[in-house]
């Protein structure tokens, strides 16, 4: 399980807090769900790539280029709304 550092923790909550016009949680509640997602992102890592490589076999992609495809992923999905 990886930790997020507290410096982690800070700079997403500051980014959270920007993007937001208020937040109705407390900083200890930020970084429990910020480790909680951590957490999760973690343990499904490797199915996430499973997945990935299932889905384009017998084709095959560099791991900095399944990232990006997440990274990319992830932003898109978010900017339209969930």
């Amino acid at each position: 399980m990886a930790i997020l550092t507290d410096s982690q923790k800070v700079a997403i909550v500051r980014r959270v807090a920007s993007d937001r016009s208020g937040v109705s949680y407390t900083r200890p509640t930020s970084y429990l769900a910020l480790q909680a997602i951590e957490d999760w992102f973690e343990a499904n890592r490797a199915s996430l790539v499973t997945a990935m490589n299932t889905a384009i076999a017998p084709a095959t992609m560099t791991n900095p280029e399944k990232a990006a495809m997440v990274k990319f992923w992830l932003q898109q999905k978010f900017e339209r709304g969930g």
